[in-house]
């Protein structure tokens, strides 16, 4: 008897559930897809430049020589001079902010940690935390202290939200793309070749806040990080 009354009652509270439900589902999925898109239009039009360099490369070199012939599909340069290349045709007040001519990783390192995380500073504004960065955004880090290199950090643009990383607690796995003469993980580049531009993943280890404090350059591959604060940055015009 008391079995006959509880089932149509719990009949009554699923039908009743099942609206909230689908919505829940509908936000979440909502929210998954407003982060694999990106957060700007220069954020956009970054994936269209690097579209198109991806679909005409002929010839690609890691080199601090810069050569480009675009109609020709060849590219040659590091990481800091194709991100100066992409972000002149994406975001012109955002480059010019770069008043280096020739900017290195370090001058894109700094000009996303001065940007405010509302608004902008010329052009550019701080993703307050990794779970916030989207496509199109970029990252950007700083040699760190007696890393045996002569580079001044490393800067390219992120290609799709970044993932939590299994295994690794507080860190991501984010895929990018940048200029390299030692491929990531899971890298459309050469392991044998060149360098030059491609795609590959990185890990970046993240601390409380959502800060980015180290990476590991071979992403879920990588059997140890570097630290180092991790800076990520988006384009605004």
């Amino acid at each position: 008897m008391h079995a006959r009354r509880l089932i149509p009652a719990l009949v009554a509270l699923t039908c009743a559930a099942a609206p909230l439900q689908d919505a829940l589902a509908d936000a979440s999925e909502a929210a998954a897809v407003e982060g694999a898109t990106p957060a700007t239009r220069p954020a956009a039009k970054v994936l269209t430049v690097l579209d198109r360099i991806a679909d005409n490369i002929t010839e690609t070199r890691y080199e601090h020589r810069t050569r480009i012939k675009s109609r020709e599909g060849i590219y040659v340069w590091d990481c800091s001079a194709m991100a100066a290349y992409v972000i002149r045709k994406a975001a012109p007040a955002a480059r010019r902010a770069l008043t280096r001519e020739r900017p290195v990783a370090r001058d894109f390192y700094a000009a996303i940690e001065a940007a405010p995380t509302r608004g902008d500073r010329e052009g550019w504004r701080k993703v307050a935390a990794i779970t916030d960065v989207r496509p199109g955004d970029v990252f950007a880090w700083k040699r760190p202290k007696d890393f045996p290199s002569r580079n001044t950090g490393h800067v390219g643009f992120v290609l799709e939200a970044p993932t939590p990383a299994a295994g690794w607690p507080g860190a991501y796995l984010v895929r990018i793309a940048d200029a390299t003469s030692l491929p990531h993980g899971d890298d459309t580049r050469d392991p044998e070749g060149g360098g030059g531009f491609g795609h590959g993943t990185l890990l970046v280890v993240s601390d409380g806040a959502g800060n980015g404090i180290a990476y590991g350059w071979f992403g879920a591959r990588s059997r140890g990080v570097i630290e180092t604060p991790i800076a990520f940055g988006r384009l605004i015009r």
